[in-house]
């Protein structure tokens, strides 16, 4: 399997290797065929992956967050700021 390319020039390889490969867990909300998000903390970096993908696409189309943009998103959310996605 070929290695996914980091496309982020603000995390090294070996940063960026760590939160793709990282162990990930499940929303206990997500449905019964597995369409959902996946999240991992590593390296101070906390990533997301699609779970309805192929693991290779998975990891290269992981997303990956600073700890300073996941707060800013959770406050967010915490604030109805995205509840429009979901009418």
């Amino acid at each position: 399997m070929a290695r996914a390319t980091n496309p982020y020039p603000l995390f090294d390889d070996t940063q960026y290797d760590a939160v793709i490969n990282g162990r990930y867990t499940k929303s206990t909300f997500s449905n019964a065929n597995g369409g959902c998000l996946s999240f991992t903390v590593s390296v101070g970096l906390i990533g997301f992956q699609d779970d309805k993908l192929p693991s290779a696409e998975r990891k290269a189309r992981t997303l990956i967050f600073d700890r300073h943009e996941m707060a800013a998103f959770i406050a967010g959310a915490k604030n109805g700021d995205f509840d429009h996605l979901l009418d």
